[in-house]
């Protein structure tokens, strides 16, 4: 079934974006005996494919990043942005440059020729100007980046009047404060631009994005908005009343092994994954040899059992919390244990209440910090739990309009 992206961008969103950056989980790993059968693109899985409906209304892939994999790079020239994701031919893809990728270059590594055959030929549904971040108000070439910006935007509508291709052309709009982007917005408008892409905003407060977007709003006030890296709740009251028609983010899904605490989303809050890192792998057992990598081995695998057990209700949390507290002392400086939060966790038992399909098929491997496969899983999770919002948002606001 072909997409056409006129007609979805004439729908309600917000719509959901998620940002690729290969991130796979072996679909038949072994929690039990840790080993992983699958390995490799082909074999692997991504979490679009391991949760129906996909926790995402559509993805968005970054040029740069790509050209960091040769692999990457090869799958996409082959087998077309949609194969190479692996979704469905109406599954919508938005492709950028990735302007965070060259952000200490003086001047962008891509043209907009070069831009524009790269979505034509990898069969993007949506493709946006080359942009140049403004990295602070303080920025000593701010103006001149912000220049780049409108000049490439213009040059790549042009390409994309004269070729014609079948995906749409998104103006990247740029700026310092709300003055700058409302400016660059209208300069884009006035251009023929019929969507938008606001960037720079990753690193902004809440306060000065929804200034920021409103002012925007003004200056293009019937052109759907795309809002990169800020699919925030707290800005949820933000997208429909401003029109924001869609937004990506990877946040929820780093922050299941990025976070100090906040690793595994609820509908509610959030809650602290219980680490178990191997020993002499990477993370902070990794300098352990001899008779100490060995005594640590022995105890990490009483921990995994004992978790397994407590998750199966053959245990208790008395001799859970003192295995994790011994495990601690291995690795964990004075004063920074995570322990009261591991308790609160297992105490919860949020996997339990949770209905996304990581949950009820890893149960509570999906709360231990530890290697990809979990921490991805967990990571597949909180993003459900995200787009699960982004539907309520949606259903809230046809019915108020209804």
């Amino acid at each position: 079934m072909s997409f056409n992206p006129e007609q979805f961008i004439k729908t309600r969103g917000p719509w959901h974006f998620i940002p690729d950056w290969d991130d796979l989980v072996d679909p038949d790993f072994d929690f039990k005996t840790e080993t992983q059968y699958n390995k490799g693109w082909e074999k692997q899985s991504y979490a679009h494919e391991l949760i129906s409906p996909p926790p995402y209304d559509g993805i968005l892939v970054s040029k740069v990043v790509e050209e960091k994999s040769v692999a990457r790079r090869k799958r996409i020239r082959a087998l077309g942005v949609k194969g190479a994701l692996r979704v469905p031919q109406d599954f919508p893809v938005l492709g950028d440059c990735g302007a965070f990728g060259y952000i200490d270059e003086k001047i962008p590594p891509y043209s907009s020729a070069d831009v524009f055959d790269y979505y034509t030929a990898g069969g993007f549904d949506f493709g946006v100007s080359v942009d140049h971040l403004i990295p602070s108000p303080e920025f000593s070439d701010r103006e001149f980046r912000l220049k780049i910006t409108i000049e490439n935007a213009a040059e790549f509508i042009k390409i994309h009047t004269r070729e014609k291709p079948r995906w749409i052309a998104v103006g990247a709009v740029q700026g310092w404060n709300t003055e700058s982007y409302g400016e660059c917005a209208a300069k884009l408008v006035k251009m023929g631009y019929t969507y938008l892409a606001v960037g720079g905003l990753v690193r902004t407060k809440n306060d000065e994005v929804r200034k920021i977007v409103s002012e925007v709003r003004k200056a293009a006030p019937l052109v759907p908005l795309h809002l990169f890296g800020v699919a925030r709740p707290q800005l949820f009251d933000l997208f429909p009343d401003y029109g924001v028609f869609s937004v990506d983010s990877a946040s929820a899904l780093r922050r299941a092994w990025m976070g100090s605490t906040d690793n595994y989303h609820t509908s509610d809050g959030s809650y602290c994954a219980v680490r178990v890192p191997s020993p002499g792998g990477r993370g902070p057992l990794k300098n352990l040899a001899g008779s100490e990598l060995s005594s640590a081995t022995k105890l990490e695998s009483k921990v995994l059992d004992e978790l397994m057990k407590y998750g199966e209700y053959k245990s208790d949390i008395s001799t859970l919390e003192n295995l994790l507290e011994e495990y601690e002392g291995l690795y964990v400086q004075k004063g920074k244990s995570r322990l009261e939060g591991y308790l609160k966790t297992l105490k919860d038992r949020p996997w339990e209440k949770c209905m996304c399909p990581i949950c009820k098929s890893s149960g509570i491997q999906t709360l231990i910090f530890r290697g990809n496969n979990r921490n991805r899983r967990r990571g597949f999770h909180n993003t459900w739990v995200l787009q699960q919002k982004f539907i309520a948002m949606r259903e809230k606001y046809a019915n108020q309009e209804n």
